[in-house]
């Protein structure tokens, strides 16, 4: 599977959070690069690390499609 970035807009961590197993794109503060990842369990995880929420300032579900 690939994931492509969806064109959803940024949330606010303090505003709203994603669904457990959503794959999302986030950016944690004091960054500006996004990092892909889910969302499970009050924590942003990506390939090499989790992150709690108070790390994260915004976020977006991204849009999983079938590699063909």
């Amino acid at each position: 599977m690939s994931a492509q970035i969806s064109s959803a807009q940024w949330i606010a961590s303090s505003t709203s959070l994603p669904h457990d197993g959503d794959a999302v794109e986030f950016v944690l503060d004091g960054r500006k690069i996004p990092i892909d990842g889910t969302y499970a369990s009050q924590t942003f995880n990506s390939r090499w690390s989790g992150y709690d929420i108070q790390r994260v300032r915004t976020w977006r579900v991204m849009d999983v499609i079938a590699a063909a």
